[in-house]
């Protein structure tokens, strides 16, 4: 069935919009992120409160890493896309808890978030995450498609500077789909489940025995016609 996952993938889809929603709102209030990334003094304002703002990064990478057993469970075909995509995303958000606390040259710190967050971070897991919800979502039928497609869409597109706030309403529609396609799942299989195709002994059982074979003396309800048995009706 298409709208099938695993019932573990259900769990990790949930705990995986929720990490990342809460660490993004809590980032916001506590660092202004991710406006603060254009502050001259950015690096200052993380370090005055390296424990807290650290452990909301590392809440924010969790969600991202989620996106790995996600994937696997729901299709090991395209799982490579969400591996991928979670690899960069926590490269990229781990670098705020483990280095930026011990940086003191400015420079450093720019240098790092061009590299490991605008260049890995952000633009390969904005495409990896869209390219995985775009293979997912296509195979869906109605809103989950059209939503999921979207949303992929709008996620891709942050990889232009511009478009930062579409590549933000993205993600809370890529979350909205997420849940979705969660709760919208029944049974225990991977959505690229297909009801398992009858083997050619049933079938040629099942053609048998769907066959009228000849009548036997003394069958009830039943009369010789050319040789053939026939139910009484």
């Amino acid at each position: 069935m298409l709208y099938t996952v695993q019932r573990s993938a259900r769990g990790l889809m949930v705990a995986a919009v929720v990490a990342a929603n809460v660490a993004f709102v809590l980032l916001g209030a506590s660092f202004d992120y991710p406006a603060v990334l254009r502050y001259p003094d950015a690096m200052a304002r993380f370090q005055a409160d390296a424990g807290v703002i650290g452990a909301e990064f590392a809440l924010l990478a969790l969600g991202a890493a989620l996106l790995a057993p996600i994937a696997w469970l729901v299709d090991r075909r395209t799982a490579w896309l969400g591996i991928l995509a979670a690899a960069v995303q926590v490269v990229g958000l781990l670098r705020w808890p483990l280095v930026v606390p011990h940086l003191t040259d400015v420079s450093t710190f720019h240098t790092l978030n061009l590299v490991l967050g605008v260049i890995v971070g952000e633009t390969l897991g904005y495409l990896f995450t869209a390219a995985w919800t775009a293979a997912i979502a296509w195979r869906l039928k109605g809103f989950l498609k059209w939503l999921g497609v979207v949303s992929a869409v709008m996620i891709a597109s942050g990889v232009v500077p511009a478009l930062g706030l579409v590549n933000f309403a993205g993600y809370l529609a890529w979350s909205v789909w997420l849940l979705v396609l969660a709760f919208r799942s029944s049974g225990s299989g991977s959505i690229s489940d297909r009801p398992s195709r009858t083997s050619s002994h049933e079938r040629d059982v099942d053609a048998e025995g769907a066959r009228p074979g000849p009548a036997r003396a003394g069958a009830p309800g039943a009369d010789r016609r050319g040789g053939t048995a026939r139910v009484a009706r």
